[in-house]
């Protein structure tokens, strides 16, 4: 049995479609009510127990930008039972669908920077080095939300009734046409993504590649930029960086030193065999080397050439090179305290008659 007032009709709807309308408004914002105040609200609080802070910001998120989408979604269905005129329906069709475009994005936006900073953070080798990454990682980020407000603005369209298959056809040859037009430009993009996910190197980082070598400053969608040992700043494509052998100094632990002297031939058996205990008496008191070999290596026209190769416990090339002066000193003083000479290349001069000085 229905109530003869609910067949009523009021500016072009009945009763009963308003009572509906209202119904599901309201039975939609207290779906959405519930799961806001219990699951939500609960899983936000089993996330404040965890040390993780991406399902914190996870949840801050769907509050902030998916519960109001989906209070308005709520009012739109209820709304949609009425019967309203073609252009007002278009329009609220057109606003709701705008409006849940950009909500989505922006979550999806947020959502992506976020897990860009925790991967930066695994990455990085101090939270110092996380921050100046996330300066060089904004193309991502704009690479990111370019594709993102693009594809909301298809399904926008598409969902409003406008055909974008030649829309969609157009970005196609139009993307066919800048990619040969841009070739050098799209090689340093994809260039740029090898570095980010490959990780060569970082900012803050020394490397050398080619005659080029200084500290990376930023990485950019195109270009990389370097502060070199003397003060000026090298600007370098992404793609010389990927299509070149890059050495990375940050990540060196120890450095390799080989040298070599001559010791006289007219140096006694006996004492020769001395040389190389001497040597490792001096590399073992140098306070950061380690010794690897120290041998009588060939017989040379200057003299008996000895090779010594220790490490150097330092990744900094100042201490590196104070290690060599400092054996050099030591063993030139060890060697003149036994009587064994180094030896030295010499040139005898013969002057013709005929040469001498007028």
């Amino acid at each position: 049995m229905t109530l003869p007032l609910l067949g009523s009709f009021v500016f072009g709807n009945s009763l009963r479609a308003y009572f509906i309308c209202l119904l599901t408004i309201v039975i939609g914002g207290l779906i959405v009510w519930v799961a806001d105040k219990t699951l939500i609200r609960g899983l936000k609080r089993l996330a404040t127990r965890t040390t993780s802070t991406f399902d914190d910001f996870f949840f801050v998120t769907v509050e902030k930008f998916l519960l109001p989408a989906l209070y308005v979604l709520a009012i739109y269905l209820g709304v949609r039972e009425l019967s309203l005129n073609h252009a007002v329906a278009r329009l609220l069709q057109a606003a709701v669908a705008i409006l849940l475009a950009i909500q989505s994005v922006r979550f999806l936006s947020g959502i992506a920077r976020k897990l860009l900073e925790r991967y930066m953070l695994r990455r990085a080798e101090s939270p110092e080095a996380a921050e100046l990454e996330m300066r060089s990682v904004r193309g991502i980020l704009v690479f990111v939300n370019i594709v993102g407000w693009v594809m909301a603005s298809i399904l926008v369209m598409d969902n409003l009734g406008i055909k974008v298959s030649t829309f969609v056809a157009g970005l196609g040859i139009g993307g066919i046409a800048i990619a040969l037009a841009a070739q050098a430009v799209l090689g340093d993009l994809f260039s740029y993504f090898v570095i980010f996910f490959d990780r060569p190197f970082q900012v803050g980082h020394s490397i050398k590649v080619g005659n080029f070598q200084g500290e990376v400053e930023s990485i950019g969608i195109k270009t990389t930029r370097l502060r070199s040992v003397s003060g000026e700043t090298i600007v370098m494509s992404n793609k010389y960086l990927t299509d070149n052998q890059v050495q990375n100094f940050r990540l060196l632990q120890r450095r390799r030193a080989l040298l070599t002297f001559d010791i006289d031939y007219a140096t006694p058996e006996a004492k020769l065999r001395e040389v190389p205990a001497l040597i490792a008496a001096v590399v073992n008191g140098l306070p950061q080397a380690t010794l690897e070999r120290a041998h009588l290596r060939s017989f040379e026209d200057a003299g008996l050439r000895f090779e010594v190769v220790f490490f150097v416990e330092a990744a900094d090339y100042g201490v590196y090179m104070d290690h060599i002066q400092e054996f050099n000193f030591q063993i030139k003083e060890a060697l003149e305290a036994r009587g064994i000479a180094l030896a030295y290349t010499a040139r005898l001069l013969r002057m013709l008659p005929g040469d001498a000085p007028r």
